[in-house]
């Protein structure tokens, strides 16, 4: 054979297998097989918003029922010049893990910056992911460039090990970030995807009752020593991946302010130490050099034990060395959450003062959070011509529910009732009366269910809860106009009237309907502003042209020809019909102590009036 039929006989060779896996793509895409997860997707409600994808963690787990749901952060399709916005990438503290949609840290970061920036639309779009590590982050960076972010926000680094891919979990595939990160670009092929669904399809669930939890479904490898060649592997893994995050972020000129990380050092042991016992041989000791002062050497020894921590679900040392040096080299700016953290904590040691369990934060450790990251974009802002008249020092109240704080801790008495936090599962307790937030832990209703029964309830109870419970509903649907109208019904419930009048009257234009402004009106008729209250009731006669809407608008103008506060006796007898129809107007709107008291004046003046004799005849005042 000649060497150009043998040339060409290779290359058929070669072209017949990749000709065959093309033909077989097509044929699968032209089945309609296969799915793509996008990062954002239309909101089904409104259309003009876009919202974190439900579905997208299914890209990152071969077994899908490992998958995690991100929040519902709204977010107009259409950015503004007017909009402040903010992404931020992490796992499931920076997700809001137990507290989750109203406890979480960048809810209360966008409450803050709102406040304190009025003029802007601020949107906080959390996209972080619950059991997913650095490989999540660099695959969303590409889709949240595309939405034009003002900032990054980035928190990670606890999940290297165990998060969806990496090199220490049971969803991984591969030893090498380069591998994993290849898969990840070729996750929309059709071919690739039916492969992962054999895989998913061949999956045995552990038998180990132990290990029902995500946490412990998500370990492989529960011996990772320090500085062994897994512990190293999952270092290269973070700096592979993060490199490329902070330098593709750079390149685009979108500033990245990301984090030093939190665990719990001074009173949460370690989760394996082996038949050696020397990471908790080290906790022993740290413990014991804290009970005799000595708090650098107490510091020093329990660094170490969660170091030698053989369940990686704290990030060591060297995960946080390596976000300082890549935060500097690639110009992105390093909040020390953990220093401000050592600040709040006794001996300067973080512990259970602002943490759960190993982890995840408390409240206090949210609203921490939340301060350390906007003091740092307050800077970045108003160096960037983000003009605001707030006072960064004003006392700032952050708003938190009683569903998503009281769900928080009974969702980690539930989480701490499995491995790895025991070594047996312990059986819950039966709830005799239980509440909606009883049915949310346990997943028999959403979330906003249980804030509605939550608001109904506490609006009789305790209507300051109520309100609460109505300004988190607010910001997780901006978009709807209920949740502001149980905003106004908690403070009218309240008794605050110039409250109730300040928000409604400074609501947008669009989101003023008809409901607002009669509770505006009866707000308005409640504190007795009726000269203010006549625009008002005109503009819901005028939307709401019936009789009865036409009465209020005449009985307020009737009440505002005369002064309730300044009866003057010469003028009642000169002019008794105004003050006769004033009173006729206050019976009309039902303000019956003016009534009595406007009544009691006039019967001593005019007490002949036929008027007012008919008026004392039908009604007892």
């Amino acid at each position: 054979m000649s060497k150009s039929k043998k040339r060409v006989f290779t290359i058929i060779s070669l072209l017949v297998p990749i000709l065959f896996f093309v033909l077989l793509e097509l044929v699968l895409r032209l089945a309609n097989y296969g799915e793509e997860y996008p990062l954002f997707i239309d909101d089904t409600v409104d259309g003009n918003y876009l919202i974190l994808n439900p579905e997208v963690s299914k890209r990152y787990f071969p077994v899908e029922e490992f998958a995690t749901k991100g929040q519902y952060d709204l977010f107009l399709k259409e950015k503004t010049e007017k909009t402040l916005r903010v992404v931020v990438q992490g796992a499931s503290t920076s997700a809001g893990f137990p507290y989750q949609h109203g406890g979480s840290f960048p809810r209360l970061l966008e409450q803050r910056l709102q406040y304190n920036y009025p003029d802007y639309q601020v949107e906080v779009i959390n996209t972080s992911l619950a059991a997913t590590n650095s490989f999540t982050i660099l695959d969303f960076v590409d889709e949240i460039i595309e939405q034009s972010p003002d900032i990054i926000i980035i928190y990670s680094g606890h999940n290297e090990y165990y998060g969806a891919l990496g090199v220490g979990s049971s969803q991984s595939i591969g030893k090498t970030a380069a591998v994993t990160n290849t898969y990840l670009k070729l996750k929309n092929v059709r071919l690739v995807q039916l492969i992962r669904n054999w895989v998913r399809k061949a999956y045995i669930p552990s038998e180990d009752p132990n290990k029902e939890s995500l946490m412990g479904k998500m370990v492989q490898n529960t011996s990772i020593e320090f500085e062994s060649a897994v512990y190293q592997a999952g270092l290269d893994q973070y700096e592979f991946n993060m490199s490329r995050v902070l330098a593709k972020y750079k390149e685009e000129g979108i500033p990245v302010f990301i984090s030093s990380l939190v665990s719990n050092l001074k009173d949460f042991e370690p989760f394996e130490s082996g038949t050696s016992e020397h990471a908790s041989g080290l906790f022993k000791a740290g413990r014991k050099a804290l009970e005799t002062g000595d708090v650098p050497e107490a510091k020093a020894k329990l660094i170490e034990a969660r170091d030698n921590d053989l369940l990686k679900f704290r990030a060591p040392s060297g995960i946080e060395d390596l976000i300082g040096l890549l935060a500097q080299e690639h110009g992105a700016v390093l909040v020390d959450s953990r220093k401000k953290f050592e600040s709040e904590s006794s001996f300067g040691i973080i512990g259970n003062e602002l943490l759960l369990e190993h982890v995840h934060v408390n409240l206090s450790g949210a609203r921490l959070f939340a301060d350390t990251f906007f003091e740092s974009l307050k800077v970045y802002l108003d160096q960037n011509g983000w003009a605001s008249p707030v006072d960064s020092n004003e006392e700032f109240e952050y708003v938190i529910s009683e569903v998503d704080s009281l769900f928080g801790i009974k969702l980690v008495k539930k989480l701490m009732n499995n491995w790895p936090f025991t070594d047996q599962v312990v059986t819950e307790e039966q709830v005799e009366n239980p509440t909606e937030i009883d049915f949310l832990v346990n997943g028999q209703i959403p979330w906003v269910q249980a804030m509605n029964e939550a608001y109904l309830r506490q609006l009789n109870e305790n209507p300051e809860e109520a309100l609460k419970t109505a300004k988190v509903l607010v910001q997780e649907y901006p978009d709807q106009i209920e949740p502001i109208v149980m905003v106004a019904d908690a403070f009218m419930k309240m008794g605050a009237s110039a409250e109730t009048e300040e928000f409604i009257s400074t609501l947008p234009k669009d989101k003023l309907n008809i409901e607002l402004k009669k509770i505006r009106l009866t707000n308005l008729i409640n504190w007795e502003k009726f000269e203010h209250g006549i625009a008002v009731a005109q503009e819901v006669f005028a939307q709401e042209r019936i009789p009865q809407n036409e009465f209020t608008v005449r009985a307020l103008t009737d009440i505002s020809k005369v002064d309730l506060n300044n009866l003057e006796g010469t003028d009642i007898k000169t002019n008794p019909n105004k003050y006769i129809s004033a009173l006729g107007a206050l019976l009309y709107i039902k303000k019956l102590e003016s009534a009595k008291k406007l009544n009691a004046v006039l019967l001593e003046l005019i007490p002949q009036n036929e008027q007012l004799k008919t008026i004392n005849k039908n009604f007892l005042l």
